[in-house]
């Protein structure tokens, strides 16, 4: 017996002795510490987790136990433990899971397994591919949901972005994301940050739907789009130069007729323009205006950076310049910039950021301004602009007859575009400083309280002066006859019927300046508890505060007094000065606001497999001051499951799974001054005095438009993370829709602005990578994106049919009840129940008196691109394809060229006889289809297509070749050139863009808006814009 228990406490000692504490810490390949990472004994049930510093401390059985570090998003590490008590693990990330950091809302950067709402991240060479002159051009087709509209293919085309879908459909509020640099929001939307520097962009993150941008509250309803700057690397400093220089020519214009010369049914008049008279004669010259018109654009683009420092501090500082010549003459924008940013780590619990951005810019641009070029007579010379001796307008390039005018029609002749290109002046002028500071502090362990601020201020000006057109002498016009007493004529005077617009067209000056301010400040704070190895909490709470001015002026005027190159407001005619109306009035504007929000969330996670998460956020905003509420409530839920480590389900083929939810509640904000009363001068008053302006809307009560989103996801890989899978469905629902209604006459307005109707959204994001070739030397990988949203009006206020934006002849951009908050309506044709068109007996379409049916819808079924990269050793190709299922697209452009005879569809139809496509009403119920010829002369096009604006809406489904990219990277030649080389890098690389449009627009480009524009929008109209563009580039890269 003794023995018995001698030998077992000699096997229980020995147990003892080989089982142990091991401890240790993890970092990332950085140098990091890293949390929550699993630590677990091989074959042995239960673990431990990493703790905030990464430090770990776990029991062992004996030397043969073997320690298996994972974490979601990182290579899994095995370590034999051996005889050791400290094992110290450096962990490589996993690049093919969604593992990787990623900034989200307020700056916060978590592991994207972690998130259970939309957001995609872009790294530095994603945003830069493409080399477009602003890149947000170039995020159409990379991003899944994400749309970017552009107005034509000038350097100061405007560009606006829309993350799944448009929110308000009135055009006073805003649909574009919120842009936040260094998790500071900035000002502007896709236009202004398109002057920041590509170069100096390390990332950029796209938050997609209510919840992901639930912390910021009212700013982001739209969604959020986190740029993230580049920083100083430690060790020696570098120097990295980059230079660009690029060709473009129009990708194509739209298609003009080259036969006929101006007039009216085919007949010659004088000075008509256009191409409604008879065929250009054997012995006249065609011209082609269009083409002489549209050069060869040209952009330079240069930028040098500066990056360095030590454990303590580091500093990254770089200077740009791009010129850009457009392909309109004297179409252009430059601009300058410099950025520098500052790092210091005083010691381990205190770390300094600040950074400034400074950007100047000067353009000059075109506009919509292409309808002249277009309908200019292929018989007379456009570019025969200029009178050389006299320096005026050459009216015999435009008129056949300059005696066969009139004095009033004399007074509104038209000039060459050339002329206000090349003698006219104008220029816009801006510059712009963005500073971010930010500290933060950890006072105890997991503890971390950060303070930041921004200033964003910005000056404008525009500036124009248009020249005289005619003679101080008034010799282009017919002098009236001056009689004396006795009815004898004594001599001839200048016509003063038109006199007031001769004086406007003998010079005019505007000078517009402006200045706009933003200041806001943050206070954070973050807490992380791990409660014990299995759950953690995260606490993130923050305050915040904003507050922006901004005012703006204009002055200008007609007639200059003196002759010669004095352009000034001095040398206006003051009878001409004006104020409060007309093309040039006088006027000065204040506008000041602010906003505060304080804000909360709580994220927990259960053995990184089980995440969730809670926010909520209190929004305040003075243009809600004489309201009866000026704060409001906004909460989101977050949840998501990692099934395939929970079930353990990986295998050779399934590598990881992922569902995820969420739901958020957000409201945005109106505009300034809605309670505001308007005034005018009333010249029947008997003081003529001020007094309420009764047209004008105000607000009596208003609420924030109030977004509610849910939302569902799943996140897969497969064949060891190879493929990669994300889709996600979202349904969105914006009520207390801001709208201006009729109200009584007793209201001491027939307008006001309350809240009425609502709209809802819902679709489908799909994206799909697949790693094709893995390997030494050849790696080839493609992105597959898909997205499509229906979005509809579900209520409006009674007996309102629709609620329009920009208007177009009878055209209107309009969110229509029942229909699409991105619609068109206009005049259609009669329709029987069938949809066909009705046909008189004459055999002409009769015309609906309606004049705002719902005629269109400008929601793409589906958007889609594919992105491409392939590289062998050095050598790498990529590509991008984007394009659009539906859509419709108002063609306001070839309206025009219908109407004034240019079109050259024209040419096969004219003057022949034609059968409507139609059906006759028998009167009894049924219908015949239409036999009936008629001659489609100008007057049948003019009355009965014309007339019509349904003919001018057509499918925008495009499939373009965005761009190809070919590079060569040159870095391992120069490490065989030896360490005596100072060049480190050398990159180059040649790229073309819209190399290929596939589309059945007639116009020019289906992708186009007139200008940036709140509300249902701008996108999908096609009105007189410059061409889109196709370009060549050639870059240099070279680091030092």
């Amino acid at each position: 017996m003794k023995k018995q228990l001698f030998l077992l406490l000699f096997s229980l000692m020995t147990i003892m002795v080989q089982a142990r504490v091991v401890t240790g810490t993890v970092i990332d390949e950085e140098d990091e510490p890293m949390i929550g990472v699993s630590v677990t004994v091989k074959g042995v049930k239960g673990g431990v987790a990493t703790d905030i510093d990464g430090n770990y401390s776990i029991n062992v059985p004996n030397d043969k136990s073997q320690l298996v570090f994972s974490m979601v998003g990182y290579k899994p590490v095995t370590v034999s433990v051996g005889s050791k008590t400290q094992v110290n693990v450096t962990m490589g990330s996993d690049v093919d899971v969604l593992g990787e950091v990623v900034v989200t809302a307020m700056g916060q950067s978590q592991a994207k397994a972690k998130l259970n709402f939309g957001v995609q991240e872009l790294k530095a060479d994603q945003v830069t591919s493409g080399q477009s002159a602003n890149f947000v051009n170039s995020l159409q087709g990379k991003v899944a949901g994400l749309q970017v509209s552009m107005a034509g293919g000038s350097p100061n085309s405007a560009s606006q972005i829309v993350i799944r879908a448009i929110s308000s459909i009135n055009p006073g509020q805003n649909n574009e994301p919120l842009f936040v640099i260094d998790g500071m929001p900035v000002r502007g939307g896709a236009q202004s940050i398109g002057d920041i520097n590509p170069s100096d962009i390390e990332t950029m993150s796209v938050l997609k739907g209510a919840a992901a941008s639930a912390l910021y509250g009212q700013e982001g309803a739209n969604g959020v789009i986190l740029i993230t700057t580049k920083s100083g690397k430690e060790g020696k400093v570098t120097v990295t130069a980059n230079g660009g220089w690029e060709f473009s020519r129009v990708l194509r214009t739209p298609k003009l007729q080259d036969m006929y010369v101006g007039g009216s049914n085919g007949i010659w008049t004088p000075n008509a323009n256009g191409g409604w008279g008879p065929k250009l004669g054997a012995n006249d010259t065609a011209y082609d205006n269009v083409g002489n018109f549209l050069g060869t654009g040209f952009m330079q683009k240069y930028d040098v950076s500066l990056s360095g420092g030590n454990e303590k501090y580091s500093a990254y500082a770089s200077a740009n310049y791009m010129d850009n010549q457009g392909v309109v003459p004297n179409d252009y924008r430059k601009r300058m910039g410099v950025f520098v940013k500052g790092e210091f780590n005083p010691s381990n619990a205190v770390k300094m950021m600040i950074s400034t951005n400074f950007m100047d810019t000067k353009s000059r641009a075109f506009g919509n301004s292409m309808s002249s070029v277009y309908g200019w007579a292929i018989n007379r010379d456009m570019a025969d602009y200029l009178d050389p001796e006299t320096g005026l307008p050459n009216w015999a390039c435009r008129y056949d007859d300059w005696d066969l005018l009139t004095n009033l029609q004399r007074v509104d002749a038209s000039t060459s575009p050339y002329f206000s290109r090349y003698q006219d002046r104008s220029e816009s002028k801006s510059s712009r400083v963005i500073i971010n500071g930010s500290i933060a502090w950890t006072p105890i362990k997991n503890l971390t309280l950060t303070g930041k601020v921004n200033y964003d201020k910005s000056w404008s000006s525009y500036e124009s002066a248009a020249l005289p057109r005619f003679s101080r002498t008034g010799k282009e016009f017919v002098f009236d006859p001056v009689y004396d007493a006795e009815g004898n004529q004594t001599g001839t005077q200048f016509p003063e019927e038109i006199r007031q617009q001769y004086d406007q067209r003998m010079g005019a000056y505007q000078f517009s300046p402006s200045r706009a301010e933003r200041f806001t400040a943050q206070a954070l704070a973050n807490y992380y508890w791990r409660i014990n190895d299995n759950f953690n909490l995260n606490f993130f709470a923050g305050a915040e505060y904003t507050e922006s001015n901004s005012y703006s002026a204009g002055m200008g005027g007609y007639k200059f007094v003196l002759e010669g190159d004095f352009i000034s407001m001095n040398n206006l005619s003051p009878e001409y000065l004006q104020y409060g109306s007309g093309d040039y009035q006088v006027y000065l504007n204040h506008g000041s606001s602010n906003k505060y929000g304080y804000f909360g969330e709580i994220r927990g996670d259960y053995r990184n497999v089980i995440q969730l998460s809670v926010t909520g956020r209190v929004d305040g905003s003075s243009s809600l001051k004489q309201s009866d509420k000026t704060h409001y409530f906004y909460p989101s839920f977050t949840g998501g499951i990692i099934f395939s480590e929970l079930f353990k389900l990986q295998s050779n083929w399934f590598s990881y799974g992922k569902i995820r939810g969420n739901w958020a509640k957000v409201g945005k904000s109106p505009g300034s001054n809605l309670f505001s009363n308007n005034y005018k001068t009333w010249t029947n008053f008997p003081d003529a005095g001020m007094g309420v302006n009764p047209t004008l809307s105000r607000a009596v009560y208003l609420e924030p438009e109030m977004t509610k989103s849910w939302e569902v996801g799943l996140d897969l890989r497969f064949f060891r993370n190879r493929t990669r899978l994300d889709i996600a469905y979202y349904n969105t629902t914006v009520d207390n829709q801001i709208v201006t209604v009729r109200v009584s006459p007793s209201a001491g307005t027939i307008l006001q602005t309350r809240n009425e109707g609502s709209i809802e959204n819902k679709g489908m994001e799909f994206t799909a990578t697949q790693d094709i070739i893995v390997s030494r030397d050849w790696n080839w990988s493609a992105t597959l994106n898909a997205s499509y949203n229906r979005g509809k009006v579900l209520s409006l206020p009674e007996d309102v049919a629709e609620l329009t934006g920009g208007q177009y002849g009878d055209i209107f951009t309009s969110a229509y009840a029942g229909e699409s908050t991105t619609g068109l309506s206009g005049i259609d044709y009669l329709r029987n129940p069938a949809g066909d068109i009705l046909i008189d007996e004459a055999g002409y379409p009769r015309t609906s008196p309606k004049k705002n049916s719902f005629i269109g819808n400008r929601e793409p079924k589906c958007l889609i691109g594919l992105g491409s990269t392939v590289s062998w050793k050095d050598l790498s190709l990529s590509f991008l394809f984007d394009g659009r299922i539906g859509g419709d697209v108002a063609n306001i452009t070839g309206r025009s060229l219908y109407s004034n005879g240019m079109a050259k569809n024209l040419v096969n139809y004219r003057n022949r006889k034609v059968v409507f496509k139609g059906v006759v009403d028998n009167g009894d119920g049924t219908y015949s289809p239409n036999e009936t010829p008629v001659i489609l002369d100008q007057t049948t096009f003019s009355n009965y297509i014309y007339n019509v604006s349904s003919n001018f809406i057509e499918d925008g489904s495009y499939l373009r070749l965005s761009y190809v990219t070919l590079a060569y990277d040159f870095a391992n030649l120069m490490k065989r050139l030896g360490s005596r080389n100072p060049v480190k890098g050398l990159k180059v690389s040649f790229t073309g863009r819209n190399l290929f449009l596939a589309t059945k627009y007639s116009g020019v480009d289906p992708q186009v808006m007139p200008g940036a524009s709140n509300g249902t929008g701008g996108m999908g109209v096609d009105n007189y814009s410059v061409p889109t563009l196709r370009s060549f580039n050639f870059n240099v890269n070279v680091s030092f």
